[in-house]
C-alpha cells in the first residue's frame, strides 16, 4: 500500500511542477487588436444579412414580401435565390418547386419562367412575387429566400430566412 501511496504522490507532484512552469504567461500590447476588430464589427453591421419579415398573399397570384432593410435590388429580385416548398404534399404541387421532404438547391428553385419579381413602389424592402400560375387555394406553402445581401456587400450563401403562408 505504502508503494502505490508513494507513486500517486510522486505523480502529484510531476504534474504541479508542469503545471507551475507551463503557466508562464506573457502579455502584448492589444491596441492593434481592438483596432482590427473594430473595423470588422463596422464592416458586419454595414453588411448585416437581410432577412425575411413578411409574407402576405396579395391576389390570387401574387405575394408580397418585405425583408428587415434594404436588399441589393438585383438579388432581391432574382427568381433563382427563391423557392416554394409545397408544406403537405411529397411532390411539389401548384406555384411549389419543393415537396415536403426536398432540399433546397440550385436546381430547383423558381424561375423567370414562373414568377416574375418586382419592387414594390421603388423599395428596395418590399417586392412582389406575380406568378405564372394561381395560388392553390387552401394549400399551405413555404416561402424560402437565399442568397439576398444589402447592396455592395460581397455573396453570401446562407439563407434569409423562410415563412410559411396559406393560399386564399
Amino acid at each position: 500500500m505504502k508503494k502505490y501511496l508513494n507513486y500517486f504522490l510522486i505523480m502529484c507532484t510531476v504534474m504541479t511542477v508542469q503545471l507551475l512552469l507551463a503557466s508562464n504567461v506573457s502579455a502584448k500590447s492589444t491596441t492593434e487588436v481592438y483596432d482590427t476588430s473594430m473595423i470588422s464589427m463596422n464592416n458586419n453591421k454595414e453588411f448585416s444579412i437581410p432577412k425575411l419579415v413578411n409574407v402576405e398573399q396579395i391576389s390570387n397570384n401574387q405575394i408580397q414580401i418585405s425583408y428587415d432593410r434594404d436588399v441589393d435590388v438585383k438579388l432581391g429580385t432574382k427568381a433563382t435565390n427563391y423557392w416554394i416548398q409545397s408544406t403537405n404534399n411529397v411532390e411539389p404541387k401548384g406555384i411549389a418547386t419543393l415537396g415536403k421532404n426536398d432540399k433546397v438547391n440550385n436546381s430547383n428553385s423558381l424561375t423567370d419562367n414562373m414568377v416574375k419579381i418586382e419592387q414594390k413602389d421603388g423599395s428596395a424592402k418590399t417586392f412582389i412575387l406575380t406568378f405564372n400560375e394561381d395560388i392553390t387555394r387552401g394549400e399551405e406553402y413555404k416561402l424560402i429566400i437565399c442568397y439576398v445581401t444589402v447592396q455592395g456587400a460581397p455573396p453570401y450563401s446562407g439563407d434569409n430566412g423562410a415563412a410559411t403562408f396559406v393560399g386564399k
